[in-house]
């Protein structure tokens, strides 16, 4: 969300995508060589990470940064697809349109509440 709210402070955006990123490397090492956390199945991990596969996507549509990247993050970007799109997590993932129009919503919201305060 901090990505979504630093409209236009581009030292912000810079601050936030470096500490992501060293999150991001951290579990791009827990996935090498496997299709998922655990191994060949969705797992405890794998639906806790959920939101990397669904809301960092809708995150990233609003705020126009591409922060899980096949160069960067090729493990985790490849997981996140397995992952959205199995049978059996997509009954339980938000559709993506909704998504992105809800936080759009919000963001709309908080970027009208700091001007407010200027």
């Amino acid at each position: 969300m901090s990505i979504c709210m630093a409209d236009g402070d581009e030292e912000g955006k810079g601050d936030f995508l470096k500490e992501a990123k060293v999150n991001l490397l951290l579990l791009e090492g827990q996935l090498k060589g496997k299709r998922f956390f655990g191994g060949d199945s969705i797992g405890l991990v794998d639906i806790a990470a959920s939101g990397l596969a669904r809301w960092l996507q809708a995150f990233e549509d609003i705020s126009g940064v591409d922060l899980l990247t096949n160069e960067e993050f090729p493990a985790l970007h490849r997981w996140a697809k397995a992952y959205a799109g199995d049978e059996r997590a997509k009954e339980c993932l938000p559709n993506m349109d909704e998504l992105v129009s809800k936080f759009t919503a919000v963001r709309k919201k908080f970027q009208a509440m700091a001007e407010v305060q200027k």
